[in-house]
């Protein structure tokens, strides 16, 4: 007998049965992090609750830290901790696709079953990659697409209104919203930057914070130079040099008001782990309604 699940006030919409594992895929050990706010909609509920695979996930809820970056360095410390080879993050405001029936159904997207039906966490996996986000827009009538260059450029940001797409992109950042992070991404920025890494003192990881850690290096660089014997002026031409470099790298890198996804796939970048965004992998993002590639426009 086919089971049947109804939709709010709808009539019922078919359940397609789940695709069958890639062995291959399902070897790997994923650490669901859900760094959500307080509240989340029953939609993304429910969406993530046809995601879970005790077989090969183990999850973790932090909540209630009205910080997101704080909760999300809470997440990764735990998966850090953890044996899993993948964290996969997902926030409190966005639909999966799974069972094109009711993905369709609920967002009003439409797309075809290939792209609706998808299990994100196989998709993921299967492009063999260490840092790589699904594609959603920004939750208003005007929401762009939250990767790199789909903010930057009209021209990216009407390409990316064609999603789905069978393919993906690398890209300057990539939004935290539906994140897949390899356990090598955290190994690789805490060993550049070990003031990001949690402490002794118990203190949490500031893998996700726009933090002052660039300035500091800097600062306490400057300061050995500073503490030797010889002040002179090839001593003072290093300090400058060293401290020009780090306010363009700040200026760059780090500018104040940045969101925490950017300046985590910002450090990942430069210690050799690319982002990368999947226009096959359209999520909901839920404001006032599902916003997508469909229901959002390029503002003139």
């Amino acid at each position: 007998m086919q089971i049947r699940e109804t939709i709010g006030g709808q009539a019922p919409v078919p359940v397609e049965p789940r695709m069958t594992v890639n062995p291959a895929l399902m070897a790997k050990k994923v650490f669901l992090a859900l760094p959500w706010q307080k509240n989340t909609n029953p939609i993304t509920a429910f969406s993530m609750a046809n995601l879970l695979d005790r077989r090969r996930m183990t999850a973790c809820l932090n909540f209630g830290d009205a910080f997101v970056a704080h909760s999300r360095n809470t997440c990764a410390d735990l998966f850090l901790k953890s044996p899993a080879e993948y964290m996969l993050m997902l926030d409190d405001d966005v639909v999966l696709p799974g069972h094109a029936g009711w993905y369709n159904a609920f967002t009003g997207f439409n797309l075809p079953e290939k792209f609706a039906g998808m299990n994100v966490l196989d998709r993921l996996l299967s492009h063999n990659k260490k840092l790589i986000g699904g594609l959603y827009f920004g939750k208003h009538k005007h929401g762009k697409p939250m990767y790199g260059e789909g903010v930057g450029y009209k021209n990216e940001e009407d390409y990316a209104r064609t999603a789905p797409l069978d393919l993906i992109k690398p890209t300057a950042w990539v939004a935290t919203g539906c994140l897949l992070i390899h356990r090598d991404v955290f190994r690789d920025i805490m060993s550049r930057w070990p003031r990001l890494a949690p402490n002794a003192q118990g203190e949490r990881s500031n893998f996700f914070t726009s933090s002052e850690d660039a300035a500091l290096d800097a600062i306490e660089d400057c300061l050995g130079l500073l503490s030797g014997n010889k002040l002179g002026g090839e001593t003072a031409l290093k300090v400058l040099t060293r401290l020009e470099a780090a306010k363009q790298e700040i200026r760059i890198g780090y500018p104040l008001g940045i969101g925490e996804d950017v300046s985590f796939c910002t450090r990942a970048k430069k210690v050799g782990h690319t982002p990368y965004v999947d226009l096959g992998l359209v999520l909901g993002h839920i404001g006032t309604e599902i916003y997508g590639p469909k229901n959002t426009f390029r503002r003139e």
